[in-house]
């Protein structure tokens, strides 16, 4: 074993530069030691606990975990290694902060199966479970997958484990990795469903029980059923066929045509419509996107808020997506008092941005 004071790092392998320069605003001193696989980092800082506190309160858009390392535990793929590792917590200085009442979680990944080694005799689940069990036990805490207080961190490469303890706002995501899974259901009709999902779930939005939305690159449709389920009326902008199941609602209204010529026609009337809530999940280049939403801003309502998926370029010598990026929030930086963005789990070549409190419109 030995004592270490590092962190781990998860981020979209594409986008591992940025997370590490996001953070090095906060820590000039940050050192990536070795890179366990794609997108996870270990990495050397003067102090993990004050740099995970500044990350928590950062609004960073690349970084999607955090987890200390504050010890690391030889693996010998037998069951002892559960014994090693549940004594190597038990003894860090942080196993204090699990006591009587206090909500807690264990969270395991495993990277890097060494095919040689056979079968790992135990699985993430398990050590879940096991120690979950030892530790409610022996200190009364009380354990709680969904919302814990505090968080026992293990990453299990082939040979090691890193083992760290810290409270879930400074994972930065209360979920192992940040990678938060949804259950898949029969109504569903796009993988789509599950961005906005986290989106509303990471940008801490609740959606209004009532009240109208406004889909831009709807089809197949998946956000718009979401948005429907949840009691809102939905005008449905694409010009591809919406799903056919969608039929069966009420409240939807498809403008079967491009966003540009929508917003035209809406400038055009004397009295257009007010939307609740506008999201946009259209596949065009970012800085596009945002200036159309610009445009749409026109008809959100003051307390209305909008959701976005912007579509960014793969780098290569002469195109840099985070230039791309940048240029598309200070687009919406103009048209709106607040612009948070992250690059989400279910996230691809694109970040998720939520923006509210429309400026008035400059003439």
């Amino acid at each position: 074993m030995s004592s270490q004071n590092t962190l781990l790092i998860t981020t979209q392998p594409e986008f591992t530069q940025a997370a590490i320069d996001e953070l090095r605003i906060l820590e000039k001193q940050i050192e990536v030691l070795e890179e366990l696989v794609p997108g996870i980092l270990h990495c050397s800082v003067p102090d993990s606990a004050v740099l995970m506190r500044r990350a928590s309160q950062a609004q960073l858009i690349f970084v999607r975990h955090l987890a200390p390392v504050q010890d690391i535990v030889a693996l010998h793929n037998s069951e002892q290694d559960l014994g090693n590792i549940a004594t190597a917590i038990a003894e860090l200085p942080g196993f204090v902060r699990i006591e009587r009442g206090i909500h807690f979680a264990v969270q395991t990944r495993f990277i890097q199966t060494d095919k040689q080694q056979g079968k790992r005799p135990y699985s993430s689940g398990m050590l879940n479970r096991e120690l979950a069990i030892a530790f409610a036990e022996e200190t009364g805490a009380i354990e709680d997958i969904k919302k814990p207080e505090v968080v026992v961190s293990l990453l299990c490469a082939s040979h090691q484990c890193y083992v760290g303890i810290s409270n879930v706002e400074d994972n930065l995501s209360s979920w192992p990795g940040g990678a938060r899974h949804y259950a898949q259901t029969e109504e569903q009709i796009s993988r789509a469903e599950f961005k906005l999902l986290e989106a509303l779930e990471v940008f801490h939005i609740t959606l209004p029980e009532q009240g109208k939305a406004l889909d831009l690159g709807a089809a197949p449709g998946g956000w718009t059923r979401l948005l429907l389920n949840a009691g809102l009326d939905v005008v449905a902008v694409d010009p591809a066929n919406l799903d056919p199941r969608l039929r069966a609602y009420r409240g939807l209204e498809h403008y079967q045509g491009y966003t540009e010529r929508y917003l035209d026609a809406q400038a055009q009337l004397k009295h257009f419509t007010r939307f609740d809530l506008i999201v946009n999940d259209m596949k065009m280049d970012a800085r596009e996107a945002a200036r159309l939403l610009a445009r749409a801003s026109a008809q959100l309502r003051p307390e209305g808020f909008i959701i976005s998926v912007f579509k960014l370029p793969h780098a290569t010598e002469s195109i840099n997506p985070l230039k791309t990026m940048n240029e598309a929030l200070k687009t919406m930086r103009k048209h709106f008092n607040i612009v948070r963005a992250h690059q989400l789990f279910h996230n691809r070549q694109e970040i998720t941005v939520a923006a509210a409190q429309p400026l008035p419109t400059r003439r």
